[in-house]
């Protein structure tokens, strides 16, 4: 038997924003610091911010991929 919890979703660079929220709300504020919710949508400027890959986001927001990482993960172990 392994440790691996299938409920638990491994965050990495390619992880959308979307799904990061969704398994770990406590998130939620973090990304609207960032500038980043649900109210946007596909269309003249681009793919939503939710739906955004984290390596996206961070370079659009000028963040080292694994400083936003750590920051999460940081918020999810709290």
């Amino acid at each position: 038997m392994g440790m691996d919890n299938d409920d638990e979703l491994e965050i990495g660079p390619k992880t959308k924003a979307n799904d990061v929220m969704r398994m770990y709300p406590e998130t939620t504020d973090f990304f609207v610091g960032l500038g980043i919710c649900g109210c946007g949508f596909d269309g003249k400027f681009g793919k939503m911010p939710m739906k955004k890959p984290l390596q996206e986001i961070a370079r659009d927001k000028n963040i080292p991929v694994e400083e936003l990482l750590k920051k999460i993960n940081d918020i999810i172990e709290d």
